[in-house]
């Protein structure tokens, strides 16, 4: 690794293990500045069911790509690593250090292992897609997948639209697997990561995540949606199909009831937290810290390797 490398420190993690705060606390020690690695803070109108940091919180530390897009605009891992780029070395330039905090895997290994070349979506073939997906239903679609990029299919849940939608846009508008398209990568040579990975016993974890849900729908979650439906925002926004919100659906079509809603909303975070530990395992190389261990240990860490 060069001398002249930027070294980023980043904290990967399970939602709602405690990666906000420990990051903040850091940041703030430091003088650093905070980049989300999260799929659904960048987000505007959408707070509450994302658990994005307070106003208060966004005051003490500057943080980057949070709420840059409306829930009808799309993003993709390339998006992120990308714009993640543009403002590390910005932000090194001047003398900053920037400390990636987040719990979407593929973003961050899209970052620090590669960024693919983008191919624009063609808006007339993805909704014809999204046409087929509400007439025929989404495993219409994976099929069509699973036959033209088995590659893209075997790494895809077959529920996960979006991701469906684009991998088949791509394929029909170039005639090209996405598989083989995203193998074209190259990693920055002149970033050199400093990866904790935050653990923790699984049933402690399940339990936060159940009482964080419970504070949402108290802190104004259904609201929140209700008022993101007024807006024109549907099941089909790519903000609205996050988990914490595409389960709202249900009760707001008088399909189940608020209770249940809340229950699904906790079975799918546990669910999403479960495949993110799973990734963080195989995915991501780091350091391995219990998030009991506390401040001051991870604080000494980074201080040894910055």
């Amino acid at each position: 690794m060069k001398k002249s490398s930027i070294k980023v420190p980043v904290i990967l993690g399970p939602t709602a293990i405690g990666k906000s705060a420990m990051a903040l606390e850091i940041a703030e020690r430091f003088n650093w500045e905070i980049l989300s690695c999260d799929s659904r803070q960048v987000y505007r109108k959408m707070n509450i069911g994302t658990a994005k940091p307070s106003p208060d919180q966004l005051a003490r530390v500057p943080h980057w790509l949070i709420d840059i897009l409306d829930p009808s605009e799309g993003y993709s891992a390339f998006g992120f690593a990308k714009e993640a780029l543009q403002i590390i070395r910005k932000q090194a330039s001047c003398g900053k250090t920037v400390l990636i905090c987040g719990g979407t895997g593929l973003y961050f290994k899209c970052l620090s292992e590669g960024i693919v070349a983008p191919v624009d979506s063609d808006p007339l073939i993805r909704e014809k897609l999204m046409k087929e997906a509400q007439i025929d239903g989404v495993s219409a679609l994976y099929n069509q997948l699973r036959i033209n990029d088995p590659d893209s299919a075997a790494k895809i849940h077959p529920n996960d639209l979006q991701r469906i939608v684009r991998a088949l846009t791509v394929y029909y508008q170039t005639g090209i697997p996405f598989s083989k398209i995203r193998r074209e990568k190259k990693a920055a040579e002149d970033l050199e990561f400093k990866v904790i990975k935050l653990t923790c016993d699984r049933q402690w974890l399940y339990e936060r995540i159940n009482n964080r849900v419970t504070e949402m729908i108290k802190n104004g979650l259904w609201d929140e949606f209700l008022g993101l439906i007024k807006q024109g925002y549907h099941e089909n926004s790519p903000g609205l199909q996050c988990v914490g919100y595409k389960e709202l659906f249900a009760h707001y079509e008088g399909k189940c009831s608020i209770s249940e809603a809340i229950a699904f909303i906790q079975q799918n975070t546990r669910r999403y937290a479960k495949r993110q530990i799973t990734w963080f395992t195989h995915q991501a190389p780091g350091t391995i810290f219990d998030i009991s261990v506390g401040y001051t240990t991870i604080r000494d860490h980074f201080l040894r390797e910055l």
